[in-house]
């Protein structure tokens, strides 16, 4: 399902406890994390720059981690947020590949 920028699942695929990974630009990557049993309950988000797949990525190389409220309305502001952060990286890191 299209969220503005992004292809995504609805907020019931990580009420299931699944992970998901992409990337936009080639270089604008993120992984969401539904954190179920902290508490609170949170899906996190690692927001990190280049080609480097989250496995060779630390953390002192994140961009930014958003934390947001483990529910719809808290996935709704997640993919509000997700998308503002990815407009912005496209204004300045924005490449045409033919």
């Amino acid at each position: 399902m299209m969220h503005g920028l992004f292809d995504m699942p609805t907020f019931a695929y990580f009420d299931f406890g699944n992970i998901w990974t992409g990337s936009i630009y080639r270089e604008f990557n993120y992984k969401i994390y539904p954190l179920k049993k902290d508490e609170p309950p949170e899906l996190k988000t690692v927001i990190w720059f280049g080609k480097k797949s989250i496995d060779n990525v630390t953390e002192e190389e994140y961009y930014k981690v958003l934390h947001h409220e483990f529910s719809a309305e808290g996935y709704e502001k997640l993919l509000e947020e997700l998308n503002a952060e990815a407009t912005e990286f496209g204004k300045t890191h924005r490449t045409i590949f033919y």
